[in-house]
């Protein structure tokens, strides 16, 4: 047993001077991992002092060195950062720059307002008697000023009036007389009116309908009777036509209005 213990202690002996003789490689900083959390990054301005002095050794320059490149990614992250806060100031400075002033555009508003309404003329009619007196009961609400407005009349023959055939009278009495004979030879009856405007006339007919006015005249002028005439006989009636001139906005919306209440069916219509 003696012998045993004695070659185990050789043994240890030789392992350990091995050990102690063999040369170590460098280690290779570089290839170590370094965890983020652990890198301190020191200031600029930053110089050793005496007592640091032993701490600070080669290997812990590596790191920093290679921790430095991520230093700049913020400074250039920032720099989108400030081009996006500005573009939005620009956009809002141009929008608040072409905002018109509030006082300009009201003078404008007012002053357009005035010379687009005084440009106004509105006409009302035609209106018979009956409508003409309805609307003047209506009309002070406008307000209007002295030659604000006119009125236009003009006598048409009243609705459903029938169609006269008549003969104008010749030179004398006497050649009307052989004229009326003629005609009531030829099929063609007639009298000679004896009063009112056409007194000396010859009658020849009434018509409801123009068409049938027409052919009798026709007829006449083909049997060689050509100054026959037509006309619509009836009462005449008189149409007025009321003209509103130089309105404001005001008085033009009360006009609408009052023509929409007292004649839906006759309209405004613009000075022609």
């Amino acid at each position: 047993m003696k012998w045993f213990l004695a070659l185990v202690v050789v043994l240890n002996l030789l392992v350990a001077m091995y050990g102690s003789f063999k040369q170590r490689p460098p280690a290779d900083v570089r290839a170590q991992e370094v965890s983020p959390e652990l890198v301190k990054l020191l200031p600029a301005n930053w110089k050793p002092n005496a007592a640091s002095a032993p701490a600070a050794s080669a290997p812990a320059a590596e790191p920093l060195r290679e921790t430095s490149a991520p230093k700049a990614e913020p400074a250039v992250a920032a720099k989108p950062k400030a081009k996006e806060a500005s573009a939005p100031k620009a956009v809002v400075a141009k929008a608040e720059a072409a905002k018109p002033e509030p006082g300009k555009a009201d003078a404008k508003a007012e002053t357009a307002k005035p010379a687009e309404a005084a440009a106004a003329c509105l006409q009302w009619g035609p209106l018979d008697d009956k409508l003409l007196a309805r609307v003047k009961g209506g009309v002070p609400q406008l307000k209007l000023k002295a030659g604000q407005l006119s009125e236009a009349s003009k006598e048409e023959a009243a609705a459903g009036g029938r169609f006269w055939v008549y003969y104008p009278p010749l030179a004398t009495q006497a050649e009307t007389s052989t004229l009326s004979s003629e005609l009531k030879g030829k099929g063609f009856d007639n009298y000679i009116v004896k009063n009112d405007d056409f007194k000396g006339h010859l009658s020849l007919g009434l018509f409801g309908k123009e068409d049938a006015a027409k052919g009798l005249a026709a007829r006449l002028k083909a049997a060689g009777y050509d100054k026959a005439l037509v006309q619509q006989k009836g009462q005449k009636a008189s149409k007025t036509t009321l003209s509103f001139k130089t309105l404001d906005a005001q008085q033009a919306d009360k006009l609408k209005a009052l023509q929409k209440r007292l004649t839906p069916g006759i309209g405004l219509k613009s000075c022609g």
